[in-house]
C-alpha cells in the first residue's frame, strides 16, 4: 500500500514538472543522462511519442485575446499598394511604435492593416485617439495579439 502510495506520487510529481517545463518532453527529460543522478530506460512505442507531440503542437498557445487598430482596409487592383505605403507613413508618423505590432493581412478580397497589441480596449482606446486625426476611418478590432514583452518592472520579485 505504502509503495503504491509512493508510486502514484512520483509519477504524479514527474508529470507536472514536465506540463510546467515548457517545451520539455518528460521521456527525452527521463532518458538524458546527467552527472550525480540514477538512470532511467524507458521502452515504448513509437506511436505514443507522436501522440503526446501531436497533442503538445494541438494546445500551443500563439497568443492571447486582445485589440488591434485597423488603419487601412480596401480591395482592388492598387489595394496591396495602398496598404503598403500607408504601413510605410504610419512608422514615419510614429517612429517610437514597434514596426513588428504592424500586421498587414489579407483575407479575400481585402488587404488590411492593424496595428498594435493592446491587452485591454483602454489601452487600445487611449492609443486611438492618438491616431484618429491621421487615420479617420481607423477603429479598434478583437484581435488574436501577441504574449506581451515582459520587463523587470513587470517581474515580481
Amino acid at each position: 500500500m505504502v509503495l503504491r502510495l509512493f508510486f502514484t506520487v512520483l509519477v504524479t510529481a514527474i508529470a507536472v514538472g514536465t506540463a510546467c517545463a515548457q517545451e520539455s518532453d518528460l521521456f527525452f527529460q527521463l532518458n538524458d543522462n546527467q552527472p550525480g543522478y540514477g538512470k532511467v530506460t524507458l521502452e515504448q512505442d513509437a506511436k505514443l511519442s507522436q501522440m503526446i507531440g501531436a497533442f503538445a503542437d494541438a494546445n500551443k498557445r500563439d497568443g492571447i485575446k486582445g485589440y488591434r487598430i485597423q488603419i487601412y482596409s480596401g480591395s482592388g487592383q492598387n489595394a496591396r499598394a495602398t496598404m503598403q505605403t500607408i504601413s510605410q507613413q504610419f512608422l514615419k508618423n510614429f517612429p517610437d511604435f514597434d514596426p513588428a505590432q504592424v500586421y498587414p493581412e489579407y483575407k479575400t478580397p481585402y488587404f488590411k492593416l492593424c496595428v498594435g497589441d493592446f491587452r485591454s480596449r483602454g489601452e487600445a482606446n487611449a492609443f486611438y485617439h492618438k491616431i484618429r486625426e491621421l487615420y479617420p476611418d481607423s477603429y479598434i478590432v478583437n484581435s488574436k495579439i501577441k504574449f506581451p514583452k515582459l520587463t523587470p518592472d513587470d517581474v515580481m520579485e
